[in-house]
């Protein structure tokens, strides 16, 4: 396996969230906060279904840009 780093931010400490891209499938892998709330996990399924080996994980604002370079884009305007 091959990780391609894109980017981190969103946290003050050298364990922040962060963007990566599996050279060997194109997968995205992503580290972030694990989503607890029960609220927002209810509001998930609602949509979709998590399975028992998923986990839902928050990617901060900072990490957008780093998300479209990821998937391909060029330098967007993301605010």
């Amino acid at each position: 396996m091959a990780l391609r780093f894109y980017g981190k931010g969103g946290s003050q400490t050298d364990s922040c969230p962060s963007v990566h891209v599996d050279d060997t499938d194109g997968s995205l892998v992503i580290v972030g906060a694990l989503v607890e709330d029960p609220d927002v996990l209810a509001e998930i399924q609602r949509e979709s279904h998590i399975d028992s080996h998923e986990r839902a994980v928050r990617v901060p604002r900072e990490l957008r840009k780093a998300l479209w370079e990821a998937l391909g884009g060029h330098d967007p305007d993301l605010g």
